[in-house]
Parts: C-alpha cells; structure tokens; sequence
C-alpha cells in the first residue's frame, strides 16, 4: 500500500527551530515538507544554510509573499516566524491544520499579550478560536483543533514541572522559577550579546520580572488549578548551544514526605510516553536531541519547601519536538511518530 502522505509547508524553516522540524521531518512516514519559506534565505538551498540535512539538501527556500497560496493548499503548516508576525500571515491561510511554534496566539486575553509583547494583537477575535498544544494536559482538546497555539520552552519546562503542585492543591503562596537556557533559545539572527567573546564563560540573567512566558505560565497553571497562581520567573543564558535547566519551588501547604511528592508525580505523569519522573537529578546533556522531559521532585524538610527540577531540549520538547507531537495528535497518528529518539550523549 502506498504510504499516506500529508502535504507540509513551513513558516520560517530557516531558523534554528525551523531546521529542527525538517531533522524531525525527514524521519516521520507521512508529513512530507513541500514548502519551505524564509523570507531572509529565499533562493537558498536547505543544504547551503544546514548541510547535515543531506535528505533535503537541494530544496529551496521560497519567498512568504509568494508562497501564501501554496501554504493554504497544505494539509499542515508549522509557523516557525518570530512573534508578531504570525497573527498577520496565519489568518490568512486555509490550511487543515496549522502549528504555531511563536507566541502569537498563547496567550486568551489580548490585553495581556499587549503588555506582555509590547504590541496590540492584530486579531484578538481569533484567540479563543486556538488551542494550547501542552499534550501532557490537554491532549483531548488537541486531537480535535485544527488550530494549534505550541507552548514556549520555559513555558513547557515550568508548567510540566508546577502542575501536579498546582492541580492537587499542595503549595500556597508564589511560585519560584529559576531557568537556565542554551543560547540556541534566542534564535539564529546574530545578535552582539550572543558573540562567542560574549557567552563564553559566561552567565547572566535577562528579562528579570519580565519575561513574556510569564502570563503563559500563569495562564496555564491557573486553569489546571482552578485558583489564581502568581508566579516569581528569572531565565538565564548560560554558554551551551541547547538545553533548559528550570527549577520551581513554593512553600508546601502541609506536612508531606519526599515519598508522597514523587508518587503524586508518578501518579500524574504515568501514562505520557515523553516524560519521566526520576528520584535523581538530571542534565541537559540527557535530552539532548530528544523530545524528553526528566522531572525530579525534592522536598526542603527544614523550609517546609518542595524544588522541582525539570529538564528539555528547548528545540525538541521545547519547540519542534512538541509541534510534531501535536500534530500527530490533530491528524490521528500515534503521536511518537517520528520521535522515538535518544538523546545525544556526550
């Protein structure tokens, strides 16, 4: 029988994320990439700008303006453009399916996204019109959307990490997250920040208090909760090229053991097939490449606090990986496919 195959265009296939869907791409049977656009590569060659994508090598990238029809006649279309940008090109597609991998339309209040983006959302009527693809907790809403909103790479690490906490009523007060991020998280545009001379041993914190995964965060926590959850978020860059290292930690609302932490985490997560609740610690280096998330659950007896670590790659889990993981899902696939992976190690 000849194999299914679902026509698939890509929305800035030039950037980091973009080139992470095609690695993944080229191993799933049935999303085939056709159309590949990049407004700053147009012309281009994949294998000019990534030679280790050999399977694709000789396709071009194509111009967005002139690609726009032949997007809307894609099955699926994953949009991999910087934020801002999708909610003025997206609406105007007919594609089955789209993917946002930006933070376009995450966020259900438009007020909110204007405060947190710095701009008013250019169609605010479509926002409750779009999913929240985190699999983990809304797996059933994503196989019927045909409109997919990816979360962000801190988003991801810190929901998976806070919602058991949140959802069984276990912490009060604030939250505290804390995460470190490879420097492939700030995009392939070459920024004077992100020189070598300037990352390499090296560390600082950035967006303090300010960081626009923040509402999301908030958002999504306090639908899993049921109750208002304010966050404390400070990311970090640290010298690596990919990885997310987050911890988040609260005040316990009663007396619980570390025994009783982990099995309500093992409890929650049993059957998702990408993430894994440990006893100990992990390191980036363990999902590196993979759509994996190891969560660690740590309980500060003398604070009365519990610590949750939780690690990804924030170009698989974090980006591509989950985009992938969603679609699946929306077109009825097993949604491993295509991402049975282990990590690369050392």
């Amino acid at each position: 029988m000849p194999t299914l195959e679902i026509k698939t265009g890509i929305l800035g296939a030039s950037g980091y994320a973009g080139a992470e869907l095609l690695r993944l791409l080229c191993g799933h049977p049935h999303f085939k990439p056709l159309c590949l656009v990049a407004a700053s590569q147009a012309g281009a060659r994949v294998g000019d700008l990534y030679p280790h994508l050999a399977a694709m090598a000789q396709q071009r990238y194509q111009h967005v303006q002139e690609s726009l029809s032949e997007l809307s006649r894609c099955d699926l279309v994953f949009c991999a453009l910087p934020h801002g940008q999708a909610m003025t090109l997206l609406p105007k597609l007919e594609s089955k399916v789209i993917v946002d991998l930006g933070g376009d339309f995450r966020l259900q209040d438009p007020a909110a996204y204007e405060q947190w983006y710095g701009v008013p959302h250019a169609c605010p009527e479509l926002l409750p019109t779009w999913s929240y693809g985190l699999p983990e907790l809304f797996r059933e809403e994503i196989i019927t959307s045909t409109r997919i909103a990816n979360p962000g790479c801190y988003a991801t690490a810190a929901i998976l990490a806070a919602a058991p906490l949140c959802q069984n009523g276990l912490i009060k007060g604030s939250l505290v997250i804390n995460a470190l991020s490879g420097v492939s998280g700030a995009g392939r545009a070459p920024k004077a920040e992100l020189h070598f001379a300037h990352m390499y041993e090296d560390l600082r914190a950035y967006k303090v208090a300010k960081h626009q995964h923040t509402p999301e965060i908030e958002m999504v926590l306090e639908r899993v909760a049921g109750a208002p959850v304010r966050i404390s978020f400070t990311p970090y860059l640290v010298p690596m090229v990919r990885g997310i290292h987050l911890s988040c930690s609260a005040e316990l609302a009663q007396d619980r053991t570390e025994e009783e932490l982990l099995a309500v985490y093992q409890g929650f997560y049993k059957d998702q097939p990408f993430v894994s609740v440990a006893r100990e610690q992990h390191g980036t280096k363990e999902v590196r490449g993979a759509n994996r998330v190891f969560i660690t659950p740590a309980l500060d007896e003398r604070t009365n606090r519990v610590i949750v670590t939780c690690v990804l790659d924030n170009l698989v889990k974090g980006a591509a990986g989950q985009a992938l993981q969603n679609a699946n899902l929306t077109f009825g696939f097993d949604e491993a496919l295509g991402l049975d992976l282990s990590a690369l190690y050392p």
